[in-house]
């Protein structure tokens, strides 16, 4: 999967750099039908499959991010006995 990470982090700069050039108002009176009518259609599976990705990855890195003391077995120490 090495080529299609790659081809999504190409992928991602490119559309960044889109977004940078023109607002979506722009984007709209600028850009051509053809593409205007190719982003209305196949932007609808790419959002959700994109949104999924990123729900997943952020349930998972949220998790990792965690600090240690908020761990139910983080012993804090220090109160010996």
């Amino acid at each position: 999967m090495t080529d299609a990470g790659d081809r999504l982090i190409a992928a991602i700069e490119h559309l960044d750099a889109v977004a940078g050039e023109a607002t979506s108002d722009e984007a709209v009176d600028g850009f051509d039908e053809a593409t205007l009518q190719v982003f209305w259609q196949r932007w609808p599976h790419v959002s959700s499959w994109a949104g999924a990705l990123w729900r997943r990855l952020n349930e998972t890195m949220a998790d990792a991010a965690l600090p240690a003391d908020r761990s139910e077995d983080h012993d804090v120490g220090g109160e010996g006995g």
